[in-house]
């Protein structure tokens, strides 16, 4: 569908700015678009910077940084009523920084008739995203006296080490607030011995002022020299015999079709994009109810709306690596990492273009970071010698985020069901200590006898940890007017209702409030929450409902003075309802890089609002404990956390059961015929037992 532009306006603008005609033409064919939710594409990238150059919002040096350059999304409501071919608005807005001056403005950008539309300094906060000129911290650390003197007193010669391993000091921190701060430890520059940091050495640097504001020199942890054996892809031996492959093949073609930021399959249909701080986002979710010969509504927006690592070990360093790799880094998005056919998707995958940016606000373009493919889904269902095979639709992303790597995947069932899962891979955060092996009674620091990690080299601790996922649905099932409730499986009481004390029940509470929502998993009762539409309802009035299955429920095991609690308190319950608000997207606030307590979710939250039918947003927190295994290095294995959305009462009987026998290829060997008695014996009725 082509969009009419302003062609004056844009050959206006390009003239005021000196850019070619060829760029031109490249920005007027840019403006052709499908969908008001379609990302960004690279022209737009550097027409948002080309107009803030022009307005004088940043400078075309080194110094004006973009934290953040993204498609503002057009309000919800107008992109419920848009139909294809009608006008909608096109939008941008940019995160830019000035390190010289700790410049921190937010703008909003008219991509039609390039126009900045709103520009506002942000005091007191600090950018999402870790810039290159980050790394200055060794230059403020270099010659400082407390710093050298406890280098020397190691017998450490300072020019040797650099000063860059840290994070953001955040609420630990010393510095003015809105201040650019870090703790940093030092490591060895040859790069041989410069994977993990010298222990019991801390500064806090003032990267804004450009100063040590202290030392730290607890005269403990180890500081010699550690070669470890990191991993290192272009070194990797293959010492292990190539299994026979396993292809995935397609011969009659996919089952789903790809139009413009929309996949379309007989059963789903959902739109997608690349968000600058988010990652993968899937938008306008639908499910095609074959029994009503029509599509239902189930979801306007999901995506990964925070990413948090806590590390569990006692000293600075390892305190302040809360690592809110969304909030803080926007998930490492300035390189985007193609998938790999055949390990990181199957080889009959669609793989698509993304295009981001790196600080300076140029795009970047990367090929094949999208994959979009159908899968082995196992048994749809059974029984005797009846079974179907199910087939799920799949899309998913890859992220790497210093040490780790993380695949996002959404997967669309058959069924109805959907599953969105977090793939965890990559190498263990590590640091330096006095032991080389786990036997009691070293000099480390230690709990009850027990350490804060596990040896996987001589003097290599892997770090306990916990990875969080916090997910944010905004739920439409079959429309706007929803509520949220809690379902428990719980024992009927014994008396004449339950004479032999085996009744059992599904126990629904209906939330009314925001407070009430606060909720934790419990697997006793097979705790599930649901979001329902009062207003629709299947034959048997049922309403019309998705239910969301938990994970399992792994709890934070920093106390609630930490500084975990402080800036993510949200991870202190796995479920939470609101009602929508487009300026809450967040959960730990939309500058958690910054020095700050109890924002976001829990502060929005407090405000008690009411959920009752509604437009509600649902939260989910997954979480993950990681003590390292000594087989998980130099590099993991996967390990995968999940949470599915099941309907419930969506749909009144089995949306699948008319499903075709499988349909293999001509030349394939059946060995068994599908749907018949092969052992010529009587086959039970339906219900009865042998």
């Amino acid at each position: 569908m082509k969009k009419i532009v302003c062609t004056t306006c844009l050959v206006a603008l390009i003239s005021m700015l000196g850019i070619s005609q060829q760029l031109m033409a490249q920005q007027q064919s840019s403006m052709q678009y499908m969908h008001p939710l379609d990302p960004l594409d690279s022209n737009e990238i550097k027409l948002v910077k080309q107009i803030l150059l022009k307005e004088k919002k940043v400078s075309n040096d080194s110094s004006s940084l973009f934290s953040i350059i993204n498609l503002k999304e057009p309000p919800k409501e107008e992109v419920l009523a848009y139909t294809p071919g009608t006008s909608f608005r096109r939008e941008a807005f940019a995160y830019v920084y000035d390190y010289s001056t700790n410049l921190f403005a937010k703008a909003e950008i008219d991509l039609k008739t390039q126009k900045l539309l709103t520009y506002g300094k942000i005091e007191g906060k600090q950018p999402v995203g870790s810039f290159k000129a980050d790394s200055l911290t060794s230059d403020i650390v270099e010659g400082n006296a407390e710093w050298d003197a406890a280098l020397k007193k190691r017998g450490i010669n300072p020019d040797s080490v650099k000063a860059s391993h840290g994070n953001f000091a955040a609420d630990l921190g010393l510095a003015p607030m809105g201040n650019r701060e870090k703790i940093v430890s030092p490591t060895y520059k040859n790069k041989k011995y410069g994977h993990v940091p010298i222990g019991g050495i801390y500064a806090y640097v003032d990267i804004t002022d450009r100063k040590v504001l202290k030392v730290i020199d607890t005269g403990k942890g180890w500081s010699e020299p550690v070669e470890v054996n990191y991993f290192e892809g272009d070194s990797i031996k293959v010492t292990l015999d190539a299994p026979k492959p396993v292809m995935i093949s397609q011969p009659e073609g996919t089952n789903y079709r790809i139009e413009g930021n929309q996949v379309i399959s007989p059963f789903w249909k959902f739109r997608f994009g690349i968000h600058n701080r988010e990652g993968l986002i899937v938008y306008d979710v639908q499910y095609f109810d074959h029994a009503q010969d029509s599509w239902r509504y189930i979801m306007y927006r999901g995506g990964l709306a925070e990413m948090i690592v806590n590390y569990g070990s006692p000293d600075l360093l390892n305190a302040s690596n809360n690592y809110f790799d969304v909030g803080e880094f926007r998930l490492f998005q300035d390189v985007a990492r193609p998938l790999t056919a055949g390990a990181d998707a199957p080889e009959n995958a669609t793989y698509l273009p993304v295009t981001l940016h790196n600080d300076y606000g140029s795009p970047i373009h990367a090929d094949s970071s999208i994959a979009v493919f159908e899968e082995y889904g196992g048994v749809l269902w059974r029984h005797q010698n009846y079974s179907r095979r199910a087939t799920d639709l799949a899309i998913k992303y890859y992220i790497t985020a210093g040490n780790y790597d993380y695949g996002f995947k959404w997967i669309f069932k058959e069924d109805g069901n959907i599953k969105v899962e977090t793939e965890l891979n990559g190498i263990a955060h590590i640091r330096s200590v006095e032991r080389v092996t786990d036997a009691p009674g070293s000099a480390d620091e230690s709990s009850e006898g027990s350490y804060f990690g596990t040896i996987v080299e001589p003097h290599v601790e892997a770090n306990n940890h916990q990875h969080w996922f916090v997910y944010r649905f905004d739920m439409d099932v079959d429309g706007q007017q929803n509520s949220v409730g809690e379902m428990n499986t719980v024992n009927a009481p014994v008396g004449p209702e339950n004479p032999y004390g085996n009744a059992m029940i599904g126990k629904m509470t209906m939330f009314k409030s925001e407070q009430e929502a606060q909720r934790d998993a419990k697997a006793s009762t097979s705790r599930m929450w649901m979001v329902m539409n009062h207003h629709v309802k299947n034959k048997f009035d049922h309403m019309s409902s998705f239910m969301l299955m938990p994970s399992a429920g792994i709890t934070p095991l920093a106390e609630k003075n930490s500084s975990l609690y402080n800036r993510a308190p949200v991870l202190y319950h796995h479920f939470w309802a609101t009602p929508y608000n487009p300026d809450e997207m967040y959960p730990a606030g939309d500058y958690p890089a910054s020095n700050q307590k109890g924002e976001g979710l829990p502060a929005w939250a407090a405000q008690n609002r009411s959920l009752e039918n509604t437009d509600v947003v649902v939260w989910y927190v997954a979480g993950v404990t990681h003590v390292v295994r000594p087989e998980e290095w130099p590099i993991m294995n996967q390990h995968t956390v999940a949470v599915s959305l099941m309907p419930f009462g969506f749909m009144s009987s089995n949306p699948v059961l008319g499903m075709p026998p499988a349909n293999l290829p001509d030349g394939l060997s059946k060995k068994a015929s599908p749907d018949k008695n092969l052992s010529g014996q009587k086959t039970p009725a339906s219900g009865e037992r042998e």
